[in-house]
């Protein structure tokens, strides 16, 4: 059989540079920017892209008006599009009239570096991917550069990775690229047009490799072809497990897969660890991972692979880079414990952090508020009305991914079935799992991290018990069976905690009227009042009946008539996570950051804050309603000299760590001087300056993250540990850091595969 011929690529700075043919119909996604569709210049058939595309019906659809357009030969389908207009006007140009012209002119770098090559076209059929296909070459690729340079992040990165996967694979020469931050970087967040050379070398090697396996094995037929799977294997069962992207999920697929080519094939250690600092900035966090019950759904998506020989699953790994092997001796179970021993060390690396010389003002799409779309959860898995919940689409804060897991698998629960649920390091999350479980008649195990195991909860647990819930003590967490009788009124704590409150405030959304006392100061009101707003926007209401005093505070929760209609909550960007880049501001004239999402938020006061700070020789700040700003104002002000006094913040003591406390011990690790005091934190005047190279313990918190941040500033660089807990509440902070100027690289020995002891058989 000979072999299929590869398509003529052709690299242009914009598609108005491309002579097209002039039997030409463009069938292009609707989603692309107007000036792309601009510079074609064409009668264009709009499609949405995306899986529905991907359908017979929706094809015959097309055929339709293609025919409609051009009846006569000659005629050449032109798919201006990612993956998924590739793959449907592929496969149409190849039954169309047994075969017509067919250009591609991928629109992500992902399509660039893998779909738009290889001739693989596939639909769907019913519910299963990919069942109906042809091999069908294009006879033209068209890479525009204006395409590639305007791409999003996300985007970008998920194309590295399957860039980096062909590379791995067949060009290793090539490697060096992504070796140091240097050449990195530019790769990574540079603009295109200064990197055009680079980024053509990248892209040639990488579609040669692709290019050379299909001319070797162009149907699939002698098992070459399976090498391009690598990372595929793990990848594909958490594509299906977490709904995450593709190419994220293939990320994680190819860590694991470095595991085990260092454990059970020739890959040396040395290349293990770097193939994990080469795929470490494009790594995600993985909700609530490993479980025990995500094993088993994950175990079971291998075992379904259609990558198996003689009924075992064909794993593709590495004994060198440029050097795949095929085996069958890798189990589904070994996969899952190279992929969790992946995260393990991913999660708890450290990071060396340094500032460039000016940062830059790049987009940075804040993450969704964590504290309404927590809120906004519960209230959808409580209301019996649909209740539709809308994030920004952006990579949501583990604190949100482990609230809607937990959520999901006791919304699949019978009433009365005994369920596991972990609550993640989130104290939110917790606090709200608890009240939730109250209402389940069944048993809901709820397991703690360490951390939030040290936190208080007994306010909010004594109220759930003295409602009628059963709450007992296990090992990590706590036994709950809910009462049989929703209870008529509440009584807690709320000086510790605003959270507590809010937690039982949320049990509204079951649609039972009930009365909530809350005994002494309610801290961090605007959080509760927060909570009484989405309450409302769900149609519940949530009226104070007593007045404002420092003894008692009482509400009254009932429903309204739209509380049984459907509704849509829709959060918006977290404005606590913004703080941090106007802290940056204050420091960088160059920069300019994003704006508040919302000014009636009270951590939108923090501008305002940093500009008297740098301002005045002294100042004093309240943080009775903003106590998350204290770790990055802290931090901001060792490096001005104004002396900063922060006051009314005792309830900083039970957050994710005593953070008063632990704010003052972080900071002098690393050589910067700051005082406790009971209600909050005095910073001396002067500018203080890290000790170059120190490591920063942010104690697992997050905000402790952000602050580490602003102390790199006045340093060539600093180490953070566990730099990964920012994920709780912003897992995009380190690549947009990157994006405004900051170098931020793996520590070598922090992220390095080792020989584990009795690896176990394959």
């Amino acid at each position: 059989m000979t072999s299929t011929p590869e398509p003529s690529t052709e690299y242009v700075s914009q598609l108005s540079d491309v002579s097209w043919p002039k039997d030409a119909v463009f069938i292009v996604d609707e989603a692309l920017p107007a000036d792309v569709v601009g510079d074609l210049q064409a009668e264009i058939i709009y499609v949405e892209a995306g899986e529905r595309l991907k359908s017979l019906g929706r094809v015959e659809e097309l055929a339709a008006e293609v025919l409609d357009i051009r009846s006569t030969r000659p005629l050449t389908l032109v798919a201006v599009g990612g993956g998924s207009v590739g793959d449907a006007i592929g496969f149409l140009a190849s039954i169309l009239w047994r075969g017509v012209g067919l250009w591609h002119v991928p629109t992500t770098l992902l399509a660039m570096v893998d779909s738009a090559h290889g001739g693989k076209t596939a639909v769907n059929l019913g519910g299963r991917k990919n069942q109906l296909g042809t091999f069908y070459p294009a006879h033209k690729v068209i890479l525009c550069e204006s395409i590639l340079r305007q791409l999003p992040l996300a985007l970008r990165e998920e194309g590295l990775v399957e860039l980096l996967k062909a590379l791995w694979l067949g060009a290793p020469e090539a490697l060096p690229y992504f070796d140091t931050p240097s050449r990195y970087a530019p790769i990574l967040i540079g603009d295109v047009r200064d990197h055009r050379a680079v980024w053509q070398d990248l892209l040639d090697q990488s579609i040669a490799v692709k290019a050379d396996v299909v001319a070797k094995d162009p149907r699939e037929t002698g098992g070459l072809r399976r090498i391009l799977n690598l990372g595929h294997t793990a990848g594909h069962g958490l594509e299906a497990l977490y709904g995450l992207p593709h190419g994220r999920a293939i990320a994680w697929g190819m860590a694991a897969c470095a595991i085990l080519s260092a454990e059970v094939a020739d890959l040396t250690f040395e290349d293990a660890s770097r193939l994990l600092r080469h795929l470490e900035p494009l790594l995600t966090p993985l909700p609530e991972f490993p479980s025990a019950l995500d094993k088993e759904a994950f175990i079971a998506c291998l075992q379904k692979d259609k990558k198996q020989k003689d009924g075992q699953l064909i794993s593709i790994l590495l004994d060198a880079p440029g050097v795949p092997i095929q085996t069958t001796d890798i189990s589904p179970e070994r996969w899952w414990e190279a992929t969790r021993h992946a995260f393990e060390l991913w999660q708890t690396h450290s990071l060396t952090i340094s500032p460039g010389l000016a940062l830059v003002s790049n987009p940075i799409d804040l993450p969704p508020d964590k504290s309404q779309a927590n809120r906004a959860a519960v209230i959808a898995h409580l209301r019996p009305a649909v209740t539709d919940v809308i994030l920004p689409q952006t990579t949501p804060p583990t604190d949100i991914t482990d609230l809607r897991l937990a959520l999901r698998r006791l919304g699949n629960a019978s009433d009365h079935e005994s369920v596991a649920i972990s609550t993640g390091n989130g104290g939110t999350v917790g606090r709200f799992l608890m009240a939730v479980a109250a209402t389940r008649p069944g048993i809901t195990h709820l397991t703690l991290s360490p951390g939030l195991q040290k936190r208080p909860h007994d306010p909010l647990l004594d109220a759930l018990r003295r409602g009628g819930a059963t709450i007992e003590p296990e090992h990590g967490g706590f036994q709950i069976q809910g009462w049989k009788h929703f209870p008529s009124s509440f009584q807690v704590d709320g000086k510790d905690s605003s959270q507590f409150a809010s937690a039982l405030a949320l049990l509204a959304a079951t649609g039972n009227t009930f009365t909530l006392d809350v005994d002494g100061p309610l801290v961090s009101r605007p959080y509760f009042d927060l909570t009484l707003k989405l309450l409302a926007s769900a149609g519940i209401t949530g009226e104070e009946i007593t007045a404002k005093t420092s003894g008692r505070q009482k509400f009254h929760f009932s429903p309204t008539t739209h509380f049984y209609n459907p509704t849509l909550l829709e959060i918006p960007s977290d404005t606590s996570s913004a703080v941090v880049w106007h802290a940056l501001a204050a420091l960088f004239d160059t920069f300019d950051p994003p704006a508040f999402p919302d000014l009636d938020h009270p951590d939108s006061h923090f501008a305002a804050i940093a500009s008297e700070l740098a301002q005045s020789q002294a100042i004093t700040v309240n943080l009775a309603d903003a106590p998350d700003l204290a770790p990055v104002l802290a931090a901001l002000a060792t490096q001005l000299p104004t002396r900063l006094l922060i006051t009314d913040a005792a309830h900083l003591r039970h957050k994710e760590t005593d953070r008063i406390s632990e704010v003052a011990q972080s900071f002098e690790e690393v050589g910067v001087q700051i005082e406790t005091r009971p209600d909050g934190l005095l910073i001396p005047s002067g500018i203080q300056t890290a000790t170059e190279g120190a490591l920063f313990d942010p104690r697992e918190d997050h905000r402790l993250v952000m602050a580490a941040l602003i102390l790199a500033c006045g340093t060539t660089g600093i180490k953070v540990r566990d730099a990964l807990c920012v994920a709780k509440s912003y897992p995009d902070f380190w690549r947009h850091a990157r994006l405004i100027g900051f170098e931020v690289t793996s520590e070598v020995e922090s992220f390095r595969v080792s020989r584990r002891p009795n690896p176990g058989n394959r």
